[in-house]
C-alpha cells in the first residue's frame, strides 16, 4: 500500500498522522512546561550570583546569537536525515541545559550553558514544525500547526505559575528539579515516534539525486519577496519580546512588587489566551487567507508592550496580555503555514531552520541593544519602543507583501 505521504519523504509504520500530531503536541507542552518554569527565576537567580539586567540581557542574547548560526545548519541537516533524529537531540539537550542552570556556580558560566543550549537545541521547532507540515493536508495546514501551538501554549500556562509556586516554597534548585524532569518526559514521549518511523528526503527518494543538490543552500531555495516580508515580521515578533523581557522582569519585581507566583500567573494568562485561540481558531486563515489574519494578529501581539507601559495594577496588565496571547495565536501558525506554501517541500525544514535563524537575530538585536541601553532607558520607555516596533514593521512589511 502506497504511503500518501511519501511525496515529502515521510513514512511512518505504527501510528496515524492524528496520533502523531497528537503525540508531538504532548511534547511540546512537556517541553515547554520546562522551558518556562526557570524564565521567571533567571532574574533572580542571577541577582543572588552577584549579577543584575545586563547578564539578563546578555545571557538571553547568547542563547539566540548560538541558534542563529547554528538554525540554518539544523534545519538542512533534518531535511537530510530526517525530523525526528534531531528533534530527539534537541530534546535532550535541553535537559542538559537545565541541569546546568542548576549547577552554575557564577553568571558568567549560567551565560555560557545558555550560549550552549541555543546551539544545541536550534533544531527543534523547525524539526517539529516540519513534521506536523509533512504530515498535515494541505488544506488544513494552519490548523495542523495551531494545534501544536495549543500545545506549547500548555506549558507557557503551566510553567510560569508551577515555577514561581515551587520557588516560592522550596527555591530554586527544586524549580530546576522539576524543570529536568519535564525536560526528560518530552524526550521519552517523543522515542516512539523516533523508533517507528523513518524519513527519507524526496531529493533523493529512489536513488535519484535532485538537480543543482551541489548549488548553495540560498540559491536553491529561491528566497522570494513575501517569504522574506513573512521572515522580517517574525524578526520583529522576536526583537520586541527579547527587548522588554529583561526589564519587565525587573519591572514587575522591583516597581510592581510582585512575588514569583504573581509574575508567573501573569505570564501564564497570555499562554492560556494562546491555547484557547489555538484550538478554535488555529485554522481561521485556511479560510479567510494568510494576510489579513497575520495583520490583526500582529497588532493584538503588541497589546502586552503599550499596557505595560500603560498601567501599574495587575488587572488592566493582565487583560493586555490575554489580547497579546490571542494576537500570537493567530500570527505564528498562520505565518509558519504561509512560510511553508513559499516552501520547496523538500527543502522546508531548511527554510524553517532560516526563519528560526531570523528570529533568533531578532531575540540577538533585541537583546543587545537592551544590555547596552539599561543603565539609561526606563522600563516604561522600553515597552512603548518595542510595541513601535513591531507595529511600525507590520505597516511596512505588509504594504510590499504580495500573497
Amino acid at each position: 500500500m502506497n504511503d500518501p505521504h511519501s511525496a515529502s519523504g515521510l513514512r511512518t509504520r505504527s501510528r496515524s498522522p492524528e496520533g502523531v500530531i497528537v503525540a508531538l503536541s504532548l511534547c511540546m507542552a512537556l517541553q515547554m512546561t520546562s522551558f518556562v518554569i526557570p524564565l521567571p527565576l533567571f532574574a533572580l537567580r542571577l541577582e543572588a550570583l552577584g549579577a543584575g539586567v545586563k547578564a539578563l540581557g546578555i545571557s538571553a542574547m547568547a542563547f539566540a546569537l548560538t541558534s542563529t548560526l547554528a538554525a540554518p545548519f539544523m534545519g538542512a541537516l533534518a531535511d537530510r536525515l530526517g525530523r525526528r533524529y534531531l528533534m530527539l537531540v534537541s530534546l535532550a539537550a535541553y535537559v542538559a541545559a537545565y541541569t546546568g542552570y542548576l549547577l552554575a556556580p557564577s553568571a558568567a558560566v549560567f551565560i555560557g550553558v545558555r550560549g550552549l543550549a541555543g546551539a544545541f537545541t536550534a533544531g527543534l521547532m523547525p524539526a517539529v514544525t516540519g513534521l506536523a507540515a509533512d504530515l498535515a493536508p494541505g488544506h488544513r495546514v494552519a490548523r495542523w500547526l495551531g494545534f501544536m501551538s495549543a500545545g506549547s501554549s500548555i506549558g507557557w500556562a503551566i510553567g510560569p505559575v508551577a515555577g514561581g509556586l515551587i520557588f516560592d516554597r522550596w527555591g530554586y534548585a527544586a524549580a530546576l528539579g522539576v524543570t529536568i524532569a519535564m525536560a526528560a518526559a518530552a524526550y521519552l514521549v517523543a522515542i516512539p515516534d523516533a523508533r517507528t518511523a523513518r524519513y527519507v528526503p524526496a531529493a533523493t527518494q529512489g536513488g535519484i539525486q535532485a538537480p543543482g543538490r551541489r548549488e548553495p543552500l540560498l540559491r536553491r531555495l529561491g528566497l522570494s519577496s513575501s517569504l522574506i516580508v513573512l521572515l522580517l515580521l517574525f524578526f520583529a515578533a522576536m526583537f520586541g519580546w527579547a527587548f522588554i523581557e529583561p526589564p519587565f522582569m525587573f519591572h514587575a519585581y522591583n516597581d510592581l512588587e510582585w512575588s514569583s507566583s504573581q509574575l508567573g500567573l501573569v505570564m501564564s494568562t497570555y499562554a492560556v489566551a494562546m491555547f484557547l485561540c489555538g484550538m478554535t481558531l488555529g485554522g481561521l486563515s485556511d479560510r479567510l487567507g494568510r494576510k489579513p489574519v497575520i495583520i490583526v494578529g500582529m497588532v493584538l501581539y503588541s497589546a502586552q508592550f503599550f499596557g505595560l507601559a500603560t498601567f501599574r495594577s495587575a488587572v488592566p496588565i493582565v487583560a493586555a496580555f490575554v489580547v497579546a496571547g490571542l494576537g500570537n495565536a493567530l500570527f505564528d501558525p498562520t505565518l509558519s503555514a504561509s512560510v511553508l506554501e513559499h516552501s520547496p517541500a523538500e527543502h522546508r525544514t531548511s527554510i524553517l531552520g532560516i526563519k528560526s535563524m531570523v528570529g533568533s537575530a531578532g531575540t540577538i538585536l533585541g537583546s543587545a541593544l537592551i544590555s547596552m541601553l539599561s543603565t539609561t532607558l526606563e522600563a516604561r520607555s522600553a515597552f512603548l519602543i518595542a510595541g513601535a516596533a513591531v507595529l511600525l514593521v507590520t505597516a511596512v512589511g505588509v504594504s510590499g507583501w504580495d500573497d
